[in-house]
């Protein structure tokens, strides 16, 4: 059986994930339908947009890997893995990460994507991931501009606030403080799409699972409801840490240094989260300022 989800933000930019496996479907549907919207399609009558195509077959990803060693391969690193890549006249883009277990294709001429590998989980993060990615090429075709800024939205009339900052400026605690006031909505956590068009700065989410401290969940108050759905076996983020989540779970807080601040906590997409999810916004509409002052 085949199965297919197709991703599509309020402006209309879309990818389309199809796979013999529903988990893979599912996956993506969970990750990215919080932030844009995803709905089932027939697989059969996907002929047009950009598509995706992610399945467990070590077969393939063996074949595809050996095409890429046998071609002299670039080695660059993708989402903190070795990725060996080649590329040939037709445009044709052939890559594989052994360490994953993971082989792509990707025919940019004609929009096709194939992703195989040999671990169900690692293909359904490695297909949101991408599809996140071309739906961003098309943003950005469009003229969207990304911002490294969290959005809370007023969804009585869609005025939108951005927090700005870099990496640890609080851009995250902002957004979810900002949305548990009662009058805005989480838009987005870490990064958003801005366009200027006429009389408005239209806003659009980022999908991004949120990294959030033990303290921070304590703050908001969800550090025990997220501890009881997974001890109760609700999954965590792929990229979560385990030895965060063993923590959790045990309820030891003690911090666990690196080279940098204290134990993050759980890494969540909003999904994963106590309160209610953002809904399957439409693009939020800043008014812009005849003086051009910054909001």
């Amino acid at each position: 059986m085949t199965f297919a989800t197709r991703i599509t933000t309020a402006d209309h930019q879309s990818v389309t994930v199809i796979s013999h496996t529903s988990a893979i479907t599912d996956w993506v549907s969970r990750y990215l339908g919080l932030w844009w919207t995803a709905s089932d399609v027939d697989p059969d009558r996907t002929a047009t947009g950009p598509m995706i195509r992610a399945d467990v077959d070590v077969e393939q990803h063996g074949a595809l890997g050996a095409r890429v060693l046998a071609g002299r391969p670039e080695e660059v690193t993708y989402a903190t893995t070795p990725m060996l890549v080649i590329r040939d006249a037709t445009g044709l883009v052939t890559a594989t990460q052994p360490d994953d277990g993971l082989s792509y294709a990707w025919d940019r001429a004609g929009g096709r994507m194939r992703i195989v590998g040999t671990d169900e989980t690692a293909i359904a993060t490695a297909t949101a991931r991408l599809a996140r990615e071309v739906v961003r090429g098309q943003l950005l075709s469009a003229g969207w501009q990304i911002l490294h800024a969290s959005a809370v939205t007023r969804p009585t009339d869609g005025a939108t606030l951005l927090t700005l900052g870099n990496k640890g400026a609080g851009r995250t605690t902002t957004g979810f403080l900002l949305a548990r006031t009662g009058d805005l909505q989480l838009l987005a956590n870490d990064r958003a799409f801005a366009r200027f068009d006429g009389e408005v700065i239209r806003v659009l989410p980022w999908p991004s699972a949120g990294a959030i401290g033990f303290g921070l969940l304590d703050a908001l108050g969800w550090y025990e409801p997220v501890r009881a759905r997974v001890r109760a076996g609700e999954q965590m983020h792929p990229t979560q840490k385990q030895k965060v989540t063993d923590a959790l779970v045990a309820g030891d807080r003690t911090p666990l240094w690196k080279t940098s601040p204290p134990r993050t906590g759980p890494r969540m997409s909003s999904g994963s989260c106590p309160p209610k999810p953002p809904p399957r916004l439409s693009p939020a509409t800043w008014p812009s300022s005849p003086t051009k002052r910054s909001p």
